[in-house]
């Protein structure tokens, strides 16, 4: 098992939690204390799920979770632009982090499902 820290993925989310904080600091004050403490203490619970993820043998259910949380990211970035209080260029910076992220996820959760099929068929010749 790798140490999560060397996981790209968790560098990756890492990184964007640093600036969805940044970000949550400079925005208005009635969007910082409720979209914008949201997105950061989702973004937070993604690095704590990936710990999680590496460290459970069964990593679908965390993954799964991940994933999810993730997209409610697109939702809430989305309602950031919309409402202005993001600029056009910092949602689409943060669009591609969250893009990059999505996609680690999405390889992760392919590469258990490979894992869990050898399982499958080595249990199988026994």
């Amino acid at each position: 098992m790798a140490r999560y820290q060397h996981l790209p993925l968790y560098q990756a989310t890492y990184a964007y939690t640093k600036e969805i904080y940044r970000l949550k600091c400079r925005l208005p004050k009635l969007i910082r204390h409720d979209l914008g403490q949201d997105l950061f203490r989702s973004s937070v619970k993604a690095l704590k799920l990936i710990v999680f993820a590496n460290g459970l043998e069964k990593k679908k259910e965390a993954l799964l979770i991940l994933s999810l949380e993730m997209e409610v990211h697109w939702v809430w970035l989305r309602l950031l632009v919309d409402t202005k209080a993001v600029s056009v260029g910092e949602f689409k910076a943060l669009s591609e982090r969250l893009s990059e992220i999505t996609q680690q996820i999405s390889k992760w959760r392919e590469w258990e499902k490979k894992q869990k099929l050898k399982g499958n068929e080595s249990e199988r010749e026994k």
